[in-house]
């Protein structure tokens, strides 16, 4: 009866130990850029692999200070025409400005019940952009960014428009209109290409 009773206790053992799991967060993507005066980052991950224990939040480091716990899975300093001051959840783009507007490497954690900490995912930040040209003013813009869904786009004579993944795979074109429903992709960067008469821009779209 002893030893029956030792083998469930261990088996029970084995269970727990084997779903109190600590997982590190998935797909660490690192997406910087450039437009005169400002510059504009997002840091992507997805939630750690199932299963897992409960996760309270992220950690990001910059090198090994910890710079933001966030219940997000990204910080972003992203344009958003219409609403600035959803433009980030970071505090904009003084993240860049770290080691002395050099690059440093930046890493996240999952952060479960109990304050522990998984290991972490590293990606590598280039410091900040300091460019004084003038560039011409845009005659073609669209918003919200980061969206839901919908994307209203604003340009003159708006000729053709075309989705890309963030490997540069097309995914659809769009007759030219002031709006297109994006809300059946996964959730993520996009690049958007418009055509006009003004020319040709193409930008990061972030869908959350």
């Amino acid at each position: 009866m002893k030893k029956i009773i030792f083998t469930i206790l261990a088996l029970f053992s084995i269970i727990f130990i084997s779903s109190a799991q600590v997982n590190p967060v998935q797909n660490l993507n690192w997406n910087q850029w450039y437009e005169y005066p400002n510059n504009y980052f997002t840091l992507e991950w997805d939630e750690p692999e199932q299963p897992h224990d409960e996760i309270i939040g992220y950690n990001v480091y910059q090198e090994d200070e910890l710079y933001i716990f966030i219940n997000e899975t990204s910080i972003y300093n992203i344009y958003n025409p219409v609403n600035p001051a959803n433009g980030s959840n970071c505090g904009g783009e003084s993240f860049l400005f770290y080691n002395n507007l050099n690059g440093f490497d930046v890493y996240v954690t999952a952060v479960y019940t109990g304050q522990r900490e998984s290991s972490s995912k590293m990606a590598h930040v280039y410091g900040p952009a300091l460019n004084t040209n003038r560039i011409k003013k845009k005659t073609t813009t669209f918003y919200p960014n980061p969206t839901n869904g919908i994307l209203n786009i604003k340009s003159t004579n708006l000729k053709k428009i075309q989705l890309f993944d963030i490997t540069g795979k097309i995914l659809k074109v769009y007759e030219p209109k002031n709006q297109i429903d994006l809300s059946g992709l996964e959730k993520g960067i996009y690049i958007i290409k418009l055509y006009s008469e003004s020319g040709i821009k193409m930008d990061k779209i972030v869908i959350k």
